[in-house]
């Protein structure tokens, strides 16, 4: 396997598990805040809900990601393993 199909590959399963990852706390979020809101007298809110709920999972989930790659840079062979150096 060529370091452009590694490097490819790396990022095609990064984006990947970034997606979930982002799907999963806007479903997280947007739950919290679906029984939050009316707990506190707020029973319209459904927009603002879903609003902020994406928000918040592209937030998280992009310092998330930037953590990952962080470490994994820490790691010498990671990236030349998976053609990241150029």
């Amino acid at each position: 396997m060529t370091k452009n199909v590694r490097r490819g590959l790396f990022l095609l399963v990064a984006t990947a598990a970034n997606m979930l990852v982002t799907i999963i706390i806007i479903v997280i979020v947007w739950l919290g805040l679906s029984l939050l809101f009316p707990l506190i007298g707020l029973r319209n809110a459904g927009s603002f809900v879903v609003v902020i709920a994406f928000l918040a999972g592209v937030i998280l989930s992009f310092f998330l990601y930037s953590k990952v790659l962080k470490a994994m840079r820490r790691r010498p062979d990671l990236e030349e393993r998976f053609g990241l150096l150029k």
